[in-house]
């Protein structure tokens, strides 16, 4: 976090002190708790809104679910006092450290949930003159919307909505252990952190170990304190699902699980080592995984009726580190047995659709509807010298990779059942010096087997990759095979990478992992001033994300990325080329008459810009035959004619500015010595060109 970040997260921070501060002055002047009666206080609306502004208030509205849907005070969640469950329901939802602060319509039933939970040991704050009352002041009112969140696909393009509404993911994940404590996430005023990125989404997690703590007893404090806290900033939440596995291993299941081997078997190498990996073979791992999900997915359904929860990544980057399969018992036996019918039948229903190496054993063993797994794949080969080419221990891999995927169809299927939100998986990428599986986990859900995941796993609505290697453009062209929709929940902060994903790939959603600060034994640190321009970027998504949405799937938007492979990308739209260029890189300075030492400073002072600001590219939005509006990072471009021997073509207007709402607005107007398209740094810029008759240069 840069210092200005770091200054205003602070100041937002103190805020949020300032409102702590006014809760209790409040309490204080109404003699909170002295005397008899019960120990709540009533206030006005504009004393509840300051009140409720505060990170240690709970706000509860106590009406029915058909009062709360048609309009609420925002963030509110809604436990109806007039049931009889009240106060069991709200023992379960409402830490005792917090204020809960409650409302119905006109104040009657909010006093009766006030008297209950006061008498409960909760202290509590009623708004008087209720709901109704909050109206008549001219506070915030939301409604609710029925419609789930979900992945759908309109006009030949797969996008995610939420309420009903085209949602794009502006988003970053926490670190593993962050989200399991509210206080250290105060502590690093993480939620400021992501205000001033211009976040709309935290990825965040909720672990087995910590939801299933004693067998069959859960505790959802730890997922509670999230989506709390995500709702009262205006976030929204994709929830990690930490369980069987983590990064190939399987740390996050619960004692019980992990001291009982005997129920829960783990992998065998094939010289007979266990590894610290949960057996795809082991029903009873399943079935305990499954019953704390769908206690899980229960539980969000209850709490969450805003939708505060927008999907679930079911496990994380599934697979077997330290071997190419599982050599335990039973799976030898499954490996000895006859290829799933369900995997051949999807095989026969794709054929000629397949991945390429996968129709390729396939056909080479004369496309077998039956046999085992080597009979019908063929023995693998162990060529591991070209990343994009070699597929060693393949048929190993496919294997491992169906068992993964049954496994975790049965606890999607079963989570979506209780909670039908989407549902995805990730993975760990096949990458120089890790080409052999194993070295990478083997199983995952890796392009060269989604058809298999496809087979096995229906009920995931897709795959996603972490990227963390160099070869990012590769990665996605892989990934959007078969018309799986791209989602990056861990990449670097790199805004280039953001544009070029949404711009050419229609991604729901782009996130850099561990924002939130330098972890102890952690990696993967972020660059504090490539988070800075990450959040700039999104800042102007943010304010033109239904136009990128609209313009999925069409040539109307298009996504750019400079790399030392490409330095001078190209897009053909309408009747246009459109070529990129760093605006940073190989800058010379401009001879002034300053003398060849001064130059020779500056040229310095520009190389090492060049090296800090590497990141370079551009999302590009076609709006008319001529229009075109570029956000991007460290770019510059040139134009041509798509006919050959076509005329120049020159701009009519340059304009810096950005969207709000949807709407341009504009700043500067370039002319004469800025008379260029190039962003440095973050920024937008509208663009107007047009064929011109000039056949020469002027001066």
């Amino acid at each position: 976090m840069t210092l200005d970040m770091r200054t205003n997260g602070l100041l937002r921070a103190t805020a949020k002190v300032v409102a702590s501060a006014l809760l209790i002055a409040f309490c204080q002047a109404a003699a909170w708790g002295a005397g008899p009666g019960p120990d709540y206080i009533s206030l006005s609306a504009d004393e509840f809104e300051k009140a409720i502004a505060s990170n240690d208030v709970i706000r509860v509205d106590v009406r029915s679910q058909e009062e709360w849907e048609e309009g609420h005070i925002p963030g509110t969640i809604f436990i109806d006092v007039q049931k009889d469950n009240f106060l069991e329901k709200a023992k379960a939802l409402l830490p005792k450290d917090k204020t809960v602060a409650v409302n119905c319509r006109s104040g009657v039933r909010s006093r009766t949930a006030a008297e209950k939970l006061s008498e409960a040991g909760y202290k509590v704050i009623n708004l008087e003159n209720g709901f109704a009352g909050w109206q008549e002041a001219g506070k915030p009112v939301v409604t609710a919307s029925k419609v789930l969140p979900a992945v759908v696909r309109r006009n030949g393009a797969t996008r995610l909505e939420v309420d009903g509404k085209p949602f794009l993911v502006l988003s970053g994940e926490l670190h593993n252990s962050t989200s399991s404590s509210e206080s250290y996430m105060e502590s690093i005023a993480v939620w400021e952190q992501m205000k001033e990125a211009n976040f709309n989404t935290v990825i965040a997690s909720a672990s087995w170990e910590l939801v299933e703590k004693e067998e069959g007893k859960y505790d959802f404090s730890s997922v509670d304190h999230i989506i709390r806290n995500a709702r009262l900033n205006g976030l929204k939440v994709v929830m990690i699902w930490f369980a069987s596995w983590k990064n190939g291993n399987s740390t996050y299941a619960p004692g019980y699980v992990k001291r009982n081997p005997k129920k829960y078997p783990l992998v065998q190498t094939q010289d007979g080592r266990y590894l610290d990996v949960l057996s795809t073979f082991s029903k009873d791992a399943m079935e305990a995984d499954k019953k704390a999900y769908v206690a899980l997915m229960n539980h969000i359904k209850e709490i969450d009726p805003d939708h505060t929860v927008i999907m679930m990544q079911v496990e994380n980057e599934i697979g077997i580190l330290g071997s190419v399969r599982d050599f335990s018992p039973a799976a030898q036996k499954a490996w000895k047995g006859q290829v799933p019918a369900d995997l051949m039948q999807y095989l026969s229903s794709h054929k000629g659709r397949l991945f390429p190496e996968l129709e390729k054993v396939w056909k080479q063993n004369g496309y077998k509807m039956s046999g085992t797994w080597e009979e019908v794949f063929g023995k693998s080969h162990t060529k591991a010298d070209d990343l994009l080419a070699d597929y060693p221990y393949y048929t190993e891999e496919i294997f491992q990779a169906y068992y993964y995927a049954k496994y975790v169809n049965e606890i999607t299927a079963a989570g979506k059942a209780a909670y039908g939100i989407p549902m995805y998986v990730n993975n760990w990428l096949r990458q120089p010096g890790m080409i052999t599986p194993g070295e990478y986990p083997s199983g995952s859900p890796l392009p060269e087997v989604l058809d298999i995941w496809r087979a096995a796993a229906p009920a995931v609505d897709f795959t996603a990759p972490d990227i963390y290697i160099n070869e990012f453009e590769w990665v996605l062209s892989q990934f959007a095979l078969s018309d799986n929709p791209i989602f990056i929940p861990e990449c670097r902060a790199d805004a280039s990478k953001a544009l070029y994903a949404y711009g050419e790939y229609d991604a729901l959603g782009y996130a850099p992992f561990g924002f939130d600060g330098s972890q102890a034994g952690g990696a993967f640190p972020v660059n504090s001033s490539d988070f800075d321009n990450l959040g700039k970027c999104y800042g102007i998504l943010k304010g033109m994300d239904q136009i990128i949405i609209q313009n999925y799937g069409s040539d109307k938007l298009r996504g750019l990325r400079i790399t030392e492979d490409n330095a001078s990308p190209a897009v053909e739209m309408g009747d246009y080329i459109l070529t990129a260029r760093s605006s940073v890189r190989n800058q010379r300075a401009i001879n002034y008459g300053q003398g060849a030492a001064q130059m020779a400073i500056e040229n310095a002072q520009l190389a090492a810009a060049s090296q800090q600001q590497a990141q370079a590219g551009a999302l590009i939005l076609q709006t008319s035959p001529d229009e075109f509006y570029i956000v991007g990072i460290n770019v510059s471009f040139s134009f041509a004619s798509k006919k050959a021997g076509g005329p120049r073509i020159m701009t009519e207007a340059i304009e810096e500015g950005t969207f709000v709402d949807g709407k341009w607005v504009p700043g500067r107007r370039l002319n004469g010595d800025e008379n260029r398209v190039g962003i440095n740094g973050v920024g937008a810029v509208r663009v107007v060109l047009y064929p011109s008759t000039v056949t020469a240069q002027g001066r």
